[in-house]
């Protein structure tokens, strides 16, 4: 069986597709990831009122929210290293699919592809 020599540029641009949609999905976790940092003024400002002592806060409760933030910073920060890695992986197979169709294009002949006259009368 012989390859056709459109999938050399359909098969690629599929995949180029989906590496567009993996990039725009990262960025907006990326987005939701950082949208948290909203709400840091209104910790901050909790904190402050605990160390004003305005609001109570027991010892027990101050180490649960100390465990608490190690626990949030961490997944926070295994968040950012996955998606760190899924660009990467993400640009990598964008290229690599990139490459593929310029030797597709390559590949294919010239008298497949359409013409343009651009103002020019066609030849009788």
């Amino acid at each position: 069986m012989r390859l056709d020599r459109k999938l050399l540029l359909i098969a690629p641009t599929i995949v180029l597709v989906c590496v567009v949609a993996g990039m725009l999905y990262a960025a907006a976790e990326l987005h939701v990831l950082a949208a948290v940092g909203d709400s840091w003024q209104a910790r901050n400002d909790f904190v402050a009122a605990v160390e004003r002592g305005e609001k109570p806060l027991a010892e027990h409760q101050a180490i649960d929210l100390l465990h608490y933030a190690f626990e949030v910073e961490a997944k926070r920060t295994a968040a950012i290293v996955a998606m760190r890695d899924l660009l990467i992986v993400l640009g990598g197979i964008g290229a690599a699919s990139c490459i593929v169709l310029a030797f597709g294009v390559r590949a294919v002949p010239r008298e497949h592809w359409p013409r343009l006259s651009l103002g020019r009368r066609p030849a009788p």
